[in-house]
């Protein structure tokens, strides 16, 4: 529940995401697109660049920047990656005690990922699974 709580307020609070009292109610938000200023609000909670956050995530430069001057919705496969890219990231700040530990963990190369930073396998379920499996093990202790 209070990573809930978190990742709502990490993606922009209740204006943006409404008030999803679990993951699992995340599933409709995503089904009918979050609104395009979710990008900008990922981006101030993250400090990581809108450029660094949409290549790794292959949401194309044009398309995110024309979202955002109509401010139409995301396409669900777009807020399926924001969605991925944020819980990791707010998984990431519980584990490892802040902001700044989780960023730089994201962002850089890690072996038990065979050496691909985990923002660059977020695209992929495959890969998003792969860095949550890694965090866990951080969490319970085992070498990663």
């Amino acid at each position: 529940m209070e990573n809930v709580k978190e990742l709502t307020k990490f993606m922009g609070g209740r204006s943006v995401v409404g008030t999803p009292k679990s993951d699992f109610e995340f599933i409709e938000i995503i089904r009918t697109g979050l609104p395009s200023k979710v990008i900008r609000c990922v981006v101030k909670s993250s400090a990581i660049s809108e450029d660094e956050i949409t290549k790794s995530l292959r949401i194309a430069k044009r398309t995110a920047a024309r979202r955002k001057a109509t401010a139409t919705k995301l396409k669900p496969a777009e807020s399926e990656l924001i969605y991925r890219f944020s819980k990791v990231l707010v998984t990431a700040t519980a584990i490892l005690g802040d902001r700044d530990k989780a960023r730089h963990w994201l962002l850089t190369e890690n072996r038990a990922l065979h050496g691909n930073r985990p923002i660059e396998l977020l695209d992929t379920a495959i890969g998003f699974e792969d860095v949550m499996d890694v965090l866990y093990r951080i969490e319970y202790g085992v070498y990663s």
